[in-house]
């Protein structure tokens, strides 16, 4: 555990062995949640609205396009793989 200090504009600075083991770069988000009296960081990724709109779109008409041809399973992969791929763009 590291010990760290607030900053004047209530800023914390992240140790930068954490920071590293998380795959965090600079300029990106994380969300900020208090639980149980501490502090949580999560790491989070953000898209472009519309791009994210874009996407979620094409999804579904891939999808009703090939919905007699797909299984459920192979329906729910197909929008695994799209989020992940979403998810990795940020």
């Amino acid at each position: 555990m590291e010990l760290v200090k607030a900053g004047r504009s209530r800023q914390v600075t992240i140790p930068k062995q954490i920071f590293d083991s998380l795959g965090l770069k600079e300029g990106d988000y994380v969300q900020v949640e208090v639980e149980g009296g501490r502090i949580v960081l999560t790491p989070v990724a953000v898209i472009n609205k519309e791009r994210a709109k874009s996407e979620f779109f094409q999804l579904v008409q891939k999808l009703r396009t090939n919905a007699e041809a797909l299984t459920e399973e192979e329906i729910e992969e197909e929008i695994r793989t799209a989020l992940k791929e979403s998810r990795r763009e940020k």
